[in-house]
């Protein structure tokens, strides 16, 4: 059983690498393509109308797609402040509760966007924008982001309770 799970992990990490190298791609493209608007609307006096709102969906994939990651590999917002004044029992407890509430709520909310997303796709919805994409393919990500998030935050509340790093690249060193 430890090695399967040990295989899971694996994979897991890799899927969560590779999302996370997709994000950081699509962060540098749109951001050449901001650059090059600036450039052709300056010096040529062509606009491209639909680039703004491929900006903002860009933005909403690159968040949920690198969440789980950041979080694998400890690198998300947290209050060592407050940590530092706690005892290591204290702070392994609360990693665990924390851990556990937030897997929840990110598996709770992953199935309440799952419904949306079904909603979306069978009721053949549009964003009433320029490029009038189909909302599911919008919304998909964060239900499945949600999903990776939630399971990153049960491994993470895992590795608490047996005592381990809380980074996995901390343990691979």
């Amino acid at each position: 059983m430890h090695n399967v799970l040990t295989v899971a992990a694996k994979w897991f990490d890799r899927l969560n690498g590779f999302l996370a190298a997709v994000a950081c791609a699509l962060m540098v493209l749109i951001t050449l393509a901001i650059c090059m608007e600036i450039v052709t609307r300056s010096f040529f006096d062509i606009s491209n109308p639909w680039l703004v709102e491929l900006s903002e969906i860009t933005l909403l994939y690159l968040t949920f797609l690198a969440a789980a990651w950041v979080l694998g590999n400890d690198k998300h917002v947290s209050i060592d402040l407050l940590l530092g004044f706690m005892g290591p029992k204290t702070v392994k407890t609360l990693h665990i509760i924390l851990s556990a509430v937030a897997g929840l709520t990110c598996l709770i909310v992953c199935w309440f966007g799952v419904l949306t997303v079904i909603d979306q796709f069978q009721n053949d919805i549009r964003e009433p924008t320029m490029m009038a994409p189909l909302t599911f393919w919008i919304t998909a990500v964060v239900p499945f982001g949600l999903l990776l998030l939630g399971l990153q935050f049960f491994r993470r509340g895992v590795r608490a309770a047996l005592g381990l790093p809380l980074s996995i690249r901390q343990q691979e060193e």
